[in-house]
C-alpha cells in the first residue's frame, strides 16, 4: 500500500479515536473518603499510613462509608499486622464490600459517549478466631442512569494471591504475594449520555448460608476489595466528521496516485 494512503489512514485513526473525556470519579482510590471519615492511622517511616489498631491486635481500621463520594461498603488502609492483611493497591486505603452489601458513586455525565470502567480487586487473606475468611467472592458491577435504565458492566470473582486460604493451609494468607497482589479488572463498555446522573455500583453477591431444612440462615462472610477505579468516556466524532476525514484520507490517496503515474510518465 501507497505510504502516503497509509499516512491518511493513521490520521483518520488518529483523529476517531480523539475526544477522551475522564467522568469523573471523584475519588477511584478512596484516599479523599479516607481524609473525610477521618480513618485513624499510624504513621511509619516509611510514610505509609497504616490501619490503626483495634482493640490489642492491630487489624486494620475498617469503617463504613458515611460520607464522601462513594455510599456504601467500607473503606479500610494498608495493614501488615500478622503478614496477612493486606495492602493497598496504590496510596494507603482501597474499598471493600462483603456478605450482599453495595457500594456506589453518582455523577453527571458531561459528554456523550462510550464508557470504558477498568479497577483492580483482591481477596480478604486472613484468619479470624477459628475459621479462614481468604474464600472467593462473586460481585456485579453494573451502572444505572437516573432514568432507571441499568447496563450491566459484568459480573468478577474476587480471589486470594498465591491460593484460597479457606483450606486451612492459607498459602495467600502468609505471603507477601498474598498481601500485595491485586488483579486488573476491565468490563463492558455502557453508553453514557451528557446531562444524565449515573450511578456506577460494585455489588457483592456473596453465597447464602442454608440450614438442614434449607432455609435462609445468613450470608456467608466473604469479601471483596476494591482500588484505582477509573471510568473514560470516549466521544465519538459525528458523522460529518468521519466524511470530511474519509475524503481529505481520499483525496491524498488521490494525489499519491497521480505523482505515481507521473513519475512513470
Amino acid at each position: 500500500m501507497n505510504a502516503h494512503r497509509v499516512s491518511s489512514i493513521a490520521v483518520i485513526a488518529l483523529l476517531a479515536s480523539t475526544g477522551v473525556a475522564s467522568a469523573d470519579l471523584l475519588d477511584g482510590g478512596f484516599e479523599n473518603q479516607a481524609v473525610l471519615q477521618n480513618n485513624p492511622y499510624w504513621q511509619q517511616s516509611s510514610g505509609q499510613r497504616w490501619g490503626a489498631a483495634w482493640n490489642n491486635w492491630g487489624w486494620s481500621s475498617w469503617q463504613a462509608n458515611t460520607v464522601g463520594s462513594w455510599i456504601g461498603g467500607s473503606i479500610a488502609r494498608t495493614e501488615d499486622f500478622a503478614a496477612g492483611w493486606k495492602w493497598a493497591h496504590s496510596g494507603d486505603v482501597f474499598g471493600i464490600i462483603k456478605d450482599r452489601q453495595t457500594m456506589s458513586q453518582t455523577f453527571t455525565a458531561s459528554q456523550s459517549g462510550i464508557g470504558t470502567l477498568s479497577w483492580f480487586d483482591a481477596n480478604r487473606a486472613a484468619w479470624r478466631e477459628h475459621d479462614w475468611f481468604g474464600r472467593p467472592n462473586n460481585y456485579s458491577v453494573t451502572i444505572t442512569d437516573s432514568l432507571g435504565n441499568m447496563q450491566l458492566i459484568g459480573n468478577f470473582t474476587s480471589e486470594v494471591a498465591g491460593g484460597n486460604s479457606y483450606s486451612g493451609s492459607g498459602p495467600g494468607w502468609w505471603t507477601t504475594e498474598g498481601k500485595s497482589t491485586w488483579f486488573a479488572r476491565s468490563g463492558s463498555n455502557f453508553a453514557i449520555v451528557a446531562g444524565r446522573s449515573y450511578t456506577l455500583s460494585f455489588n457483592s453477591l456473596s453465597p447464602y448460608n442454608f440450614d438442614a431444612n434449607g432455609n435462609v440462615t445468613g450470608v456467608d462472610d466473604r469479601s471483596t476489595f476494591l482500588d484505582d477505579i477509573s471510568l473514560t468516556i470516549v466521544v465519538p466524532l459525528p458523522p460529518a466528521a468521519y466524511a470530511g476525514l474519509a475524503s481529505l484520507a481520499g483525496i491524498g490517496a488521490f494525489g499519491a496516485i497521480r505523482r505515481k503515474r507521473n513519475a512513470r510518465a
